[in-house]
């Protein structure tokens, strides 16, 4: 895992930008997060109109600080966005994690522009982003919860054994909410939001090296790198981690919305399920798949070969069991 990264999934001190007093605003829900699931580094709200934040006193900017946080929230829109994730590079922050959308999911050059051109500046200044359009990043086996979904208070965390990567804020939570309704602990459910600079892919390889984890997730809706795919099913493979995929945008549909939703380009569908098995990543149909797998997978079977046998009390079942069978290339014995 890179450094980078590291200090995205357990940072020593957290900035929050744009902090607000209300839990229910943007800039107010990860700092009641951070203290309600037991962050232990430090915390710093930054608003330069209030003194005091949730019981935390405030820096009017990040250069007030005494030194730059491992972590920036960025929770402020538009242009103060940018200005914000400029800051984070003068101050020597090493991830922001941007939540202002309008940017490259849009169909504006202007936009897709100004995000291009605040990746590189960010880059240069040796500072990593997640975003924009992200929801945030969720780590409770260290309290790190820089996130402003509303799923956390609606559904309790609990620490276990499954790590969740996702393009789309929503499905980081809903396969969180499926799963810990059956009684499954979520350690990890990130949202990485446009890509732009830290894509899904990346951010499952540094997820994948947890060793706490039993079973990695992955909701995408495009595979622009699919070097660090590869380098995430390379470190599972390796410690014998299952990774489950739902990858969306199977039709010309789903691209033009997926492109939509968070400026994700298409990728061939047949290319996808060659890669992915080629990588040994099973692909889910869709969400009720993927949280059904979680199971079976978190149980820790093996198959010893590729032979098999149906049992049932039902021909028609053993028909059917057949028909997957061969599709699958394994053998049913009669």
């Amino acid at each position: 895992m890179t450094s980078s990264l590291q200090a995205a999934l357990d940072p020593s001190a957290i900035a929050v930008i744009g902090a607000s007093e209300n839990p229910d605003k943007i800039g107010g829900r990860p700092l009641l997060y951070l203290s309600m699931f037991g962050f232990r580094g430090e915390v710093w709200p930054v608003n330069p109109k209030r003194d005091e934040v949730q019981g935390r006193r405030t820096v009017p900017r990040l250069s007030a600080l005494s030194r730059a946080p491992d972590l920036a929230i960025i929770a402020v829109p538009g242009e103060a966005a940018v200005a914000a994730l400029d800051e984070c590079g003068e101050v020597g922050v090493k991830v922001a994690i941007m939540m202002a959308s309008g940017f490259g999911e849009t169909a504006d050059p202007a936009a897709q522009a100004a995000e291009r051109a605040m990746v590189a500046r960010a880059r240069a200044r040796g500072v990593r982003m997640i975003g924009p359009n992200s929801q945030g990043l969720a780590n409770f086996g260290t309290g790190a919860v820089p996130s402003f979904s509303s799923m956390f208070l609606e559904v309790p965390p609990q620490d276990g054994p499954v790590g969740i990567v996702s393009q789309s804020g929503a499905m980081s939570v809903v396969p969180y909410g499926l799963l810990r309704g059956r009684g499954i602990g979520v350690r990890h459910t990130h949202a990485t939001g446009n890509d732009a600079d830290v894509t899904v892919c990346e951010l499952a390889a540094a997820v994948a090296a947890d060793p706490a984890l039993k079973l990695l997730l992955l909701y995408l809706e495009s595979i622009p790198d699919p070097h660090h795919l590869a380098e995430a099913a390379a470190i599972a493979r390796d410690r014998g981690l299952p990774i489950v995929a739902l990858k969306s945008g199977r039709t010309a549909a789903g691209q033009a919305a997926a492109q939509s939703h968070t400026g994700a380009l298409a990728n061939e569908d047949r290319l996808v399920d060659a890669f992915l098995e080629r990588h040994g990543i099973w692909r889910a149909d869709d969400t009720t798949d993927l949280v059904a797998a979680a199971e079976l997978y978190l149980k820790g079977w093996r198959p010893g070969g590729r032979r098999m046998v149906a049992i049932s009390n039902s021909g028609a079942t053993c028909v059917m069991a057949a028909d997957a069978a061969s599709a699958a290339g394994l053998d049913l014995t009669p």
